[in-house]
């Protein structure tokens, strides 16, 4: 596998250096100041306007997030309340099959 490896590398490092040399002395030319702050006032409104972009959908999103919130509070409160009521209908059948189990056991020593 290594052999493999070292092959495609020998076979392709000519053509790599053929290419950095082209292409790394356009990544050293610096620009003409005024292109560079032409460059640099473009980046900055396009900055802006990802910002304001990102700012409406932050808002709307909170806005999102707190409609869900609100409607897990409430939701959680009313499971609340239907617990309750469960137990107390359960409460209530403990308490009726303890009076069925005693009448049972009355009956069953006359």
């Amino acid at each position: 596998m290594p052999v493999t490896w070292m092959t495609a590398i020998s076979a392709a490092l000519p053509y790599i250096e053929s290419v950095a040399k082209l292409a790394l002395p356009v990544f050293k030319q610096r620009k003409s100041d005024k292109e560079a702050a032409d460059s640099q006032q473009k980046q900055i409104e396009e900055l802006q306007t990802a910002v304001t972009y990102n700012a409406e959908h932050v808002r709307a999103l909170a806005q999102q997030l707190q409609t869900t919130v609100t409607a897990l509070e409430q939701a959680g409160l009313q499971l609340a309340e239907a617990q309750r009521k469960q137990q107390r209908w359960a409460a209530l059948a403990l308490g009726l099959g303890a009076v069925a189990l005693v009448l049972a056991l009355a009956a069953l020593l006359r």
